[in-house]
């Protein structure tokens, strides 16, 4: 297995480089394969863009591309400006996908160990496969399936409007419905399609082992037709609670894909995730736990800056919004790294500001806390107080740890000096 391992915004060239999480070299047909998708993909996204004639750089992509030379290009979260350890990136990748697709806490603790040596994608693999070898132990469950037929025997229940239609020539024929016990239901289908493509992509000899193994005992399982319309059919009841472990990467196995590939979508264990959106889920799962007696609202869509013959034009959607009885609190995800340098505004964006001001306006009625929240780094500013608006707007520069996702205090005193955003603020 060849990795090449970057991290945001690095380059790729075809000159000959020191390997870096900044750099690296990959082959000319490579480089010729992604310098073709600099322009953006129908999913709206692109993973790299030229900086030079044999130059490129990587964006806020992250995830793994598997390259057609058979290279797998694994893209890392860029958290400092220091080099990070390859390890440590891909630690806080796997959280980062962990909270965006309901990943159990303690797949993230055993990743923490085992992820260090591979790409997130292996990981993946391997530890599906484990869960679906666990749940063969304890048997699959199975479901009764209505079937119509026309038999010379009467067997369930007669189809008296179709005998009917039928005619004195069908009087020797049942026209007849009943239920039969099958395996055939869309959770073993959707658990056969995933395990039958680990098995054809995937690099780590132990995980291609199981995954034969695992397909010769689902070989009874149907294929799926409509792995979409599977997934959204998978029953969450307590006969089924045995399944759930297995459905969160099942789920991510299955629909997850780069939004480009080498010849279609289904040739590689590929997959690329834009980053502010794994981060928006990373604080999402934070604040939840930080704030259990809220009810969380995650991009409502109940305000919009203008109207145009009675509809509403330009949404206002914050990240999150989390109400108790009268408290309302305004939350945006930034994955942006601020500094303490005051007279450069600690790093923050003039358009964030201005957005957070919108769903001021919006959602608090230009009374209340809005909240900036940003990865927490070794240069993050110390802010002596919030960001003042008029009329009574406060936004407070809140950070998050990337490692155990604690938060900075959302509901601390105001401090008692105030950094005044607006010309003539009170």
């Amino acid at each position: 297995m060849t990795v090449v391992s970057v991290r945001e915004f690095a380059t790729l060239t075809t000159d000959v480089v020191e390997p870096t999480l900044d750099r690296a070299t990959l082959a000319s047909e490579d480089f010729a394969w992604l310098a073709r998708r600099t322009a953006k993909t129908d999913a709206g996204a692109r993973p790299v863009r030229f900086e030079g004639l044999r130059t490129l750089k990587v964006l806020n992509l992250v995830g793994v591309i598997r390259l057609p030379s058979g290279v797998d290009l694994e893209i890392l979260p860029k958290h400092t400006e220091a080099g990070d350890s390859l390890p440590a990136a891909r630690r806080l990748l796997f959280r980062m996908i962990a909270a965006a697709h309901d990943i159990p806490a303690r797949e993230i603790e055993l990743a923490d160990l085992q992820v260090l040596d591979r790409p997130f994608t292996e990981w993946m693999a391997k530890t599906f496969i484990e869960q679906v070898a666990q749940l063969l132990g304890r048997g699959l469950r199975f479901d009764y399936l209505r079937q119509e037929s026309r038999e010379p025997y009467l067997r369930g229940r007669l189809d008296l409007a179709r005998q009917l239609r039928a005619g004195p020539s069908a009087l020797l024929d049942f026209h007849i419905s009943h239920d039969i016990f099958t395996i055939d239901r869309p959770e073993n289908r959707s658990i056969r399609a995933a395990v039958d493509k680990i098995a054809r992509f995937t690099r780590a000899p132990a995980t291609w082992r199981i995954a034969r193994e695992l397909s010769a005992l689902l070989a009874e399982v149907p294929p799926s037709l409509d792995v979409q319309s599977d997934l959204s059919r998978w029953r969450d009841d307590r006969t089924m609670a045995h399944y759930r472990a297995v459905r969160p990467l099942c789920e991510l196995i299955l629909t997850e894909r780069t939004p480009f590939a080498v010849s279609g979508q289904d040739q590689a264990l590929s997959m690329l995730f834009p980053m502010e959106r794994l981060f928006e889920a990373f604080v999402e799962r934070s604040i939840r736990r930080a704030l259990p007696d809220h009810r969380i609202h995650r991009q409502p869509r109940t305000h919009s800056l203008c109207r145009y013959d009675e509809r509403p034009w330009f949404d206002l959607r914050p990240d999150l919004v989390a109400r108790r009885g009268e408290e309302t609190l305004v939350i945006d995800a930034k994955w942006k790294r601020l500094h303490s340098d005051p007279s450069l505004r600690f790093g923050i964006a003039q358009s964030d500001v201005y957005q957070l001001h919108a769903y001021g306006q919006a959602y608090l009625g230009g009374h209340g806390e809005l909240h900036l929240v940003y990865p927490r780094t070794a240069d993050f500013p110390t802010t002596q107080g919030p960001l003042r608006m008029k009329p009574g707007l406060r936004l407070h520069i809140r950070s998050i740890d990337l490692e155990s996702g604690a938060l900075s205090p959302l509901e601390a005193n105001l401090p008692k000096t105030q950094v005044s955003m607006m010309a003539g603020a009170s």
